[in-house]
């Protein structure tokens, strides 16, 4: 991911994603990702307007993959795909909904899972449902592979939210203008509601 959100979800980073340069410490200065961004596009900044990516800075020009750090990582088969199971997820299929239960705080393994779950061939579930509620916090690639889910979801018409977010999550998703991709619900009937009160979407 090219936007960096700190641990505690208050600060976030941008970095180029064909050379690594970071310019950290970005959410006094900026207030958030959208000034930020506006910002080092006048500065010759070139990429995605969402902050997981790609961005380049001005010296590397523009972004030479449609993907970000984060993404091209996961995006990589794994050599055990084995090692790639996960005790923190679990997956539950509610008619049209893909339910995804996420619990503790996710290492890299996790994120290679959940991304596998998530890019494979959904069946009949055209929505997106993930319960944080037993998360302190989301990494920068946990983020990544949700909004790219969520783009999936909507290629299909579907919908995609959180439930139960605690603050933390919130903030850190406000923080990188990401809360209209990923909206939030208090609880699990009033995602389910309002998931399936979408009407199909014509892509």
């Amino acid at each position: 991911m090219t936007a960096l959100v700190s641990r505690d979800g208050t600060d976030f980073s941008l970095v180029c994603d064909a050379c690594g340069a970071i310019v950290g410490n970005l959410a006094r200065s900026t207030g958030g990702w959208d000034v930020a961004w506006r910002l080092f596009g006048l500065d010759g900044w070139t990429g995605s307007e969402l902050a997981i990516g790609p961005h380049a800075c001005g010296r590397c020009g523009p972004p030479t993959s449609l993907s970000g750090i984060v993404a091209r990582s996961l995006d990589a088969p794994s050599v055990q795909p084995a090692g790639r199971g996960s005790s923190r997820l679990v997956v539950q299929l509610l008619a049209d909904v893909r339910a995804v239960y996420l619990r503790g705080e996710l290492l890299c393994a996790d994120d290679a899972r959940l991304w596998d779950l998530l890019s494979g061939d959904p069946g009949p579930c055209r929505h997106l449902m993930v319960d944080v509620s037993r998360m302190r916090r989301l990494s920068s690639a946990t983020v990544d592979v949700l909004v790219r889910a969520a783009g999936r979801a909507a290629q299909r018409g579907g919908r995609t939210c959180l439930v139960g977010p605690p603050e933390a999550v919130s903030a850190a998703l406000r923080l990188l203008c990401l809360h209209d991709v990923l909206p939030a619900h208090a609880d699990q009937v009033s995602a389910l509601e309002w998931l399936r009160a979408a009407q199909p979407v014509a892509c």
